[in-house]
């Protein structure tokens, strides 16, 4: 996604599937608040999920794709 300069904004276990046992893979679901970023774009718009927003997006303060980390480091976590 990233790549195609798109971030989810709103990760999250209930936003991560896996495919069948025999060839499993993640799948993401729930791309209500996905949006389109450029690299030097950056927003302030509070989306997502409170338990997995980056301290950036709670503050309402500039935030860019790397909000998506976090949220991914607070799953693994």
């Amino acid at each position: 996604l990233h790549d195609r300069n798109i971030s989810h904004l709103d990760l999250k276990p209930q936003n991560i599937l896996l495919s069948a046992p025999e060839n499993p893979q993640l799948k993401l679901a729930d791309f209500g608040f996905a949006q389109y970023m450029s690299p030097w774009d950056e927003k302030h718009v509070l989306r997502g999920s409170p338990l997995y927003m980056a301290p950036e997006m709670v503050c309402r303060q500039q935030y860019d794709a790397r909000v998506d980390l976090w949220s991914v480091g607070v799953i693994l976590y």
